[in-house]
């Protein structure tokens, strides 16, 4: 979606409503929060990634702790405001300005229409950093899963390929009969035929 985007795999998403939700504000705030990255379809979004929504949620919460604080004044610019790009983020820190800086004009645009409520937002960022961790831990998991199934695979295509030169031009029977494997006399099928003979002459 967004041409900012530098991940080869399909990120996690999060959709506009979803957004709205959870950070208790119109969806109408999340778009144009989003204007500066998607200029072009911002109204038309449906989704946006978890990395976009956690930029945005965290712009939201230092705006409600200035809110707290009684720092209302004025809407500077986000560096100014003491919002700054994490480098702990996956986007590039252009994308998070972007989102940034288009957080702080929605709200200024909007001011009045919202309340910002620290507890909401805290409990959205919980569940953003709840989901990085599981996240971390099924790429571990599956990948260590992985690993260890296809050393498994290696090893035992090792040892059949050691056994198949071993055996090339080996008389079976002698193979078989040196390593005490001898081939069991079949009775099953003897042991049948006698009990339809006794069923069928009672």
């Amino acid at each position: 979606m967004s041409p900012n985007s530098t991940k080869t795999n399909k990120p996690e998403m999060i959709s506009i409503k979803e957004s709205a939700e959870r950070l208790g504000v119109a969806e109408e705030i999340i778009r144009f929060s989003l204007q500066e990255a998607y200029p072009d379809d911002f109204d038309s979004l449906k989704e946006i990634t978890l990395a976009e929504f956690e930029t945005l949620a965290n712009t939201f919460k230092q705006k409600a702790l200035e809110q707290n604080r009684g720092e209302e004044a004025a809407f500077p610019s986000g560096v100014a405001a003491g919002i700054a790009p994490s480098s702990d983020s996956p986007l590039p820190i252009e994308q998070q300005q972007q989102i940034i800086d288009g957080t702080l004009n929605a709200l200024q645009e909007f001011a009045g229409n919202y309340v910002l409520t620290i507890e909401k937002i805290a409990s959205t960022l919980a569940y953003l950093s709840g989901q990085a961790v599981v996240d971390n831990f099924v790429e571990i998991h599956s990948n260590t899963v992985r690993d260890g199934l296809e050393s498994y695979l290696d090893q035992f295509a090792a040892e059949f390929v050691t056994a198949a030169h071993s055996i090339k031009g080996v008389n079976a029977k002698d193979f078989l009969s040196q390593r005490g494997i001898t081939q069991k006399q079949r009775t099953a099928q003897k042991s049948l035929q006698e009990i339809l003979n006794l069923a069928a002459n009672p």
